[in-house]
């Protein structure tokens, strides 16, 4: 299939995170006779998924094309999993009004395709696309994998769920903070006390524990390791 990334995925992934649903995930698709696939979570009211979670083995080059034809609402594999929950089977048919498009599949040897789709509560969108060089897919082959490869989409969207709502809520909050509350939770994600900080940035501790508090509200965290995890995984420490 030619020059392929290991793996492309945002950087709010962990190396470990990534490594692990690449594995397990490779391992499913291949039990199911797929060469390549494709996971992307779309976050409610997006107009294009390039700042949402995606998860694929993809050569890079296919995967420009695939965002491009998002970008202007082109993708019709896209389109589709977003408006409906059918699994969709692709063919050339599907790509009628995006030859582009479907001239890259081929290139790349997507000649075969399969998506799911699910959404959650929160309206969060999980799509999972599935596809192989050689053999297309026949209805007994769907009868008989179908249930296993939904699962599949379930499993990644649960794994990813808690990583993509941390992501949101620290996009929200990064705007909001103060240059001192970031310099204050930088500390605190090093392990400082509120007396270690002070010293450092020539402030008391009483003012430091403001700081943390107000970081703290502004993010919606717990406490303050967890107001510096959500800041040090947005990239603001």
């Amino acid at each position: 299939m030619g020059s392929a990334d290991p793996f492309y995925a945002k950087q709010s992934f962990t190396h470990e995170l990534k490594s692990r649903l690449l594995t397990y995930t490779l391992n499913r698709i291949e039990l199911n006779e797929f060469d390549n696939f494709l996971y992307l979570i779309v976050l409610p009211n997006e107009n294009i998924h390039l700042d949402s979670i995606l998860l694929t083995n993809y050569p890079t080059a296919y995967i420009k094309s695939f965002e491009a034809s998002s970008l202007v609402n082109e993708n019709p594999v896209e389109n589709h999993c977003r408006t409906s929950i059918d699994p969709l089977i692709w063919d050339q048919t599907l790509f009628s009004r995006t030859p582009r498009l479907w001239e890259s599949s081929r290139e790349h040897g997507v000649n075969y395709g399969w998506s799911f789709s699910i959404y959650d509560a929160n309206g969060v969108v999980s799509i999972l696309s599935l596809s192989r060089r050689n053999s297309p897919i026949t209805p007994q082959e769907f009868n008989e994998k179908a249930a296993d490869l939904l699962w599949l989409c379930h499993e990644l969207h649960s794994a990813l769920h808690d990583t993509v709502a941390v992501c949101e809520k620290a996009n929200e909050s990064i705007g909001r903070l103060s240059l001192r509350e970031c310099e204050v939770l930088r500390w605190t994600a090093q392990g400082k006390t509120a007396s270690d900080i002070g010293m450092i940035l020539s402030l008391t501790p009483r003012t430091v524990n403001f700081h943390i508090s107000s970081a703290i509200r502004k993010m919606g965290a717990s406490n303050k390791t967890s107001a510096a995890v959500i800041a040090a995984k947005s990239g603001l420490l």
